[in-house]
């Protein structure tokens, strides 16, 4: 079920904007009967559909609930806290901090940036390693040896073996931070601690959810939602507390969570000096990055650091937007810039590990099945082809394409309900026996119907026949009618009105009401000295006599007494006589 996924859909808060659709990278939302769900084997979990719905229908899966549990059943339990904490709470030392986590009853709190010292250390190795190797002979040194992506972000990760599989391969086979850091507090507590994260990031669950190592994850609204619950408060930064860092506090894998700032880390160990390096961030920036860089054309190998947020991770889906990201960033540095330059304790654990992902093979539609779903949304040339966005895909060939995956709907089209919807009012307008004319503000005809032609005479139906529906036609030059549209069209006139006048020997009857309020109203006009029209009128007019008639009788009910009895039916009467269908005439005559 889709909750188990770690974005989903709250299907009553989805107001079918398709905002997500416009907005996500790789298009992983499918729309199911008019509401947009996320498709998690497309996904690749950067938050941007959570950060930008409108209606909050984007949700991410609360693990708090789990994190809980874990404490209820494991003695010891630890917080893997992400290094983005520094600007998430900037006014909280990192002392209080721990200090508050604790109070939820975990056993210590560890820097996930010691795992990201980990990992920066291991690198540095592999860059030496393959500097020699390359001294030795380069022409041994393969094509995806001299590109290495690197695994530290998961969404970049799962970009790349989703949507640039031919790159798969440069991906570093290394542990992410997280796992990293996860392995090594089970190496250094047991294997029966549990391990929570704490963080921005929403991918750290699909991380979770793969590896063992790691317990779950919960991001910082979670944690703050939980002070709350907990009543346990942020003390003052002025308070002194003796609380701190399990083991230890991490060196400058601290500066992972800016664009950069994983190959600042690698560059503090020595053995990594002169190795090129190069920083990414952002989705888009990594596909322009990436999209058309080919492995085999480098002459000496290539390290990226990718990360998946613009910015950086402290710009993470779950982080606060509270504030100058400047200065978020300026609170991220300086603490980076006071940690060690480089792990001091090395533990010697598992760094493999990169996040496996299975990839979705799309199918490849011909041009005569895209041609097939163009006509289905009444789009016949190229012309028709707008690639007007509404619908969320870039062109009109996407959203078709997504309708043949069973991931839009035709309705999703704007230009094809604007056209439907036009369609069914014309044919309203046709069939209606009574004469229909919609004008402008400056009464100039926007539609009309056959029958109104007819009723304003023989030079209007000329008219019509030479141009169907007389558009841009001055209504004011056709009939006197005209200035019944003016009172509905001021700001501060009514929204119906109903007028009987004369033209020649024909009276007409007509009830004008606005469609826009001083941009566009209709009219509906009837003959009222047509044989039918006439007939319908008395009684009308009767059925009016009756109602008043009652209402007085049941004031003065006293006076009348059998009166309004026989009164009423002298009234039905006359009704009668009139309502004789056009069968009964027949036989009449």
């Amino acid at each position: 079920m889709e909750f188990l996924s770690p974005i989903y859909t709250e299907k009553r808060q989805c107001q079918d904007c398709y905002k997500c659709i416009r907005e996500c990278p790789v298009k992983a939302i499918r729309v199911e009967n008019g509401h947009a769900m996320v498709v998690s084997g497309l996904c690749v979990l950067c938050g941007h559909c959570v950060t930008i719905c409108p209606a909050g229908a984007k949700r991410v899966r609360d693990d708090r609930s789990r994190a809980r549990q874990l404490l209820s059943l494991k003695e010891r339990v630890f917080v893997s806290l992400a290094p983005s904490f520094v600007s998430e709470f900037p006014e909280v030392s990192p002392a209080n901090l721990v200090s508050a986590i604790k109070k939820l009853g975990f056993f210590g709190v560890s820097e996930t940036a010691i795992g990201a010292d980990l990992v920066s250390s291991q690198l540095a190795e592999d860059f030496s390693s393959l500097k020699n190797r390359i001294s030795a002979s380069r022409e041994k040194v393969g094509p995806h040896e001299r590109l290495l992506l690197s695994s530290a972000c998961p969404v970049a990760v799962e970009y790349i073996k989703q949507y640039l599989p031919d790159l798969s391969p440069c991906v570093t086979d290394r542990a992410s931070p997280l796992l990293a850091h996860a392995r090594f507090l089970k190496d250094l507590y047991g294997p029966d601690i549990g391990v929570v994260f704490i963080g921005p990031c929403i991918a750290k669950k699909r991380e979770a959810d793969v590896w063992q190592t790691i317990d779950c994850a919960i991001s910082f609204q979670d944690l703050r939602q939980w002070f709350a619950e907990e009543g346990v408060g942020l003390e003052n930064t002025e308070r002194k507390t003796s609380e701190g860092f399990v083991p230890f506090s991490a060196a400058k894998g601290s500066l992972y969570p800016i664009d950069g700032g994983m190959v600042s880390s690698i560059e503090k160990y020595p053995q990594a000096k002169g190795f090129r390096t190069m920083a990414v961030a952002g989705l888009d920036e990594i596909d322009r990055a990436l999209r058309d860089l080919h492995p085999e054309g480098l002459d000496d190998p290539l390290f990226i650091e990718l990360l998946a947020c613009p910015g950086g991770c402290l710009n993470g889906p779950l982080a606060s937007r509270e504030g100058s990201s400047a200065i978020r960033k300026l609170k991220l540095l300086e603490y980076g810039g006071k940690a060690k330059d480089t792990a001091t304790h090395r533990k010697q654990i598992d760094m493999q590990g990169v996040l496996p992902v299975e990839r979705i093979i799309r199918p490849v539609h011909s041009d005569d099945e895209i041609r097939q779903a163009l006509k289905q949304v009444g789009k016949l040339s190229l012309q028709d082809e707008l690639n007007c966005g509404s619908c969320g895909y870039d062109t009109c060939r996407q959203f078709v394409a997504a309708m043949l995956e069973h991931r839009a709907e035709r309705t999703m089209c704007v230009s094809y309900m604007r056209k439907l919807a036009q369609k069914k009012a014309n044919g309203l307008i046709r069939v209606i026996p009574s004469g229909v004319v919609i004008c402008d503000a400056d009464l100039k005809i926007i539609e009309c119907n056959e029958n109104f032609a007819r009723l304003m005479g023989s030079e209007t139906e000329l008219m019509f026949e030479a141009k169907p529906g007389m558009e841009g036609a001055d209504l004011a030059l056709i009939t006197g009618m005209s200035r019944f549209f003016t009172d509905v069209m001021t700001p501060t006139g009514p929204d119906v009105v109903e007028h009987e006048w004369r033209e020649g020997k024909k009276i007409f009857q007509a009830t004008v009401f606005s469609i826009e309020k001083g941009e566009s109203a209709c009219g509906v006009i009837q003959d009222v000295t047509a044989p039918q029209v006439r007939r319908d009128r008395v009684i009308r007019q009767t059925r009016r006599v009756i109602d008043k008639n009652l209402a007085v009788v049941q004031k003065i009910a006293f006076l009348l007494g059998e009166n309004a009895a026989e009164t009423e039916a002298t009234l039905n009467s006359i009704i009668e006589s009139f309502s004789v269908d056009e069968s009964d005439e027949e036989k009449i005559r």
